[in-house]
């Protein structure tokens, strides 16, 4: 990892959290400040593909969160797993994608304690396709239906199930069936929703992103009803002055009642549509849910002069405790840390510019048994 401090007392306590992937050694990782790794856990969990490595809080011990499994065609089928400080598995929940994997710690009116793990999962499912051109024919035509769903990380029981299907029409989507997701059978099912993140509020509803509609939708926890959307083709707010394209990881920052600010990461780029729209960044948004209106707050732009080519996939937009905004740029191999107002005061690579490394996303966080 190489490393450039610009201001060392402006950077925020924490280590580093990456799962490099498509290199040699893959797996999760911890790095200090100056890019000295101090935890590698490279083959510690067996073969597969490893997403989402953060620290996270069950049964209200501090653990790991992971998630190991295979992926293709930009989607993957796995287990989410809760680890112990040795690193050994607590909990795999049931068979999900690795786009989502958080657990939400709540105390209801009785002031008992619950865990709730929110998950992602992509089922490939017959579906008549002849409207894009994908003739159905003995069962051909088939289309990717994106779920979320929250679980009880105990009984493994579902809570709640959300389906992409079930509430957004295909027409929505900005991705047509091509190449390896051209519909014509359950291996290359058409990707047309992308579900790439899930958050939930306090008052249980939920914010997702889909990559593919260039839309973040605001879904009833009661119903699973779409109670509005932003961006994207059909969007209920009028975006002042700004646009998003093929985001990634949409997180609630504050609010809920009439002003709710989101963050995410705007890719500019689908891999699945060409060319690219733009360079990619992060941002942080301003929603008035009354208005309907949603104002840019900030912009956080890469400070690497070799970013000409936008990330084409992943990407992750953190507030830190310090009030800091550290930035994983997915596959472009490199993070970013900014103050609030834009200034950058940290910068790492962790491969070389043009190399497949990439980390879906990256977390900054304390590290169990050591302070930072």
């Amino acid at each position: 990892m190489t490393v450039t401090i610009n201001d060392k007392s402006a950077v925020g306590p924490g280590y580093i959290y990456l799962a490099p992937n498509t290199v040699p050694s893959a797996g999760p990782y911890v790095y200090d400040r100056n890019g000295t790794i101090v935890f590698n856990g490279a083959g510690k969990l067996g073969s597969g593909t490893i997403h989402d490595f953060q620290p996270c809080v069950y049964q209200k011990r501090p653990r790991f969160c992971a998630w190991k499994g295979t992926t293709s065609l930009g989607y993957g089928s796995g287990q989410a797993l809760i680890l112990d400080n040795q690193f050994k598995v607590v909990k795999a929940l049931p068979t999900s994608d690795y786009h989502e994997f958080k657990i939400n710690q709540a105390i209801d009116a009785q002031g008992q304690y619950s865990d709730t793990a929110l998950l992602s999962v992509y089922t490939a499912v017959p579906h008549d396709l002849s409207d894009f051109g994908v003739p159905y024919e003995n069962d051909q035509g088939w289309v990717v239906d994106c779920h979320f769903r929250a679980v009880d990380p105990i009984t493994n029981k579902v809570i709640f199930d959300w389906s992409s299907l079930d509430h957004v029409p295909l027409n929505e989507t900005y991705v047509q069936p091509t190449g390896g997701i051209n519909g014509y059978s359950q291996r290359n099912a058409w990707d047309y929703f992308h579900l790439d993140s899930v958050a939930r509020l306090d008052g249980g509803d939920y914010v997702i992103s889909s990559r593919h509609t260039s839309t973040v939708y605001r879904i009833s926890g009661k119903d699973g009803s779409i109670m509005w959307r932003l961006g994207g083709k059909r969007s209920d707010f009028n975006l002042q002055g700004f646009s998003f394209d093929s985001q990634h990881d949409v997180r609630v920052i504050s609010g809920g009642g009439n002003t709710l600010t989101l963050s995410l990461f705007d890719n500019e780029y689908n891999t699945f549509v060409q060319p690219p729209r733009g360079l990619s960044s992060g941002k942080i948004i301003e929603l008035d849910v009354t208005a309907k209106t949603a104002r840019l707050v900030r912009q956080y732009n890469s400070p690497s002069n070799d970013i000409g080519n936008p990330s084409g996939d992943g990407g992750s937009v953190q507030m830190t405790n310090k009030g800091n905004v550290f930035i994983g740029w997915g596959s472009d191999a490199q993070v970013t840390e900014y103050t609030a107002d834009g200034r950058v005061v940290y910068a790492a690579r962790f491969g070389t510019s043009g190399s497949t490394a990439n980390s879906y996303r990256a977390f900054k966080a304390h590290f169990p048994g050591i302070s930072a």
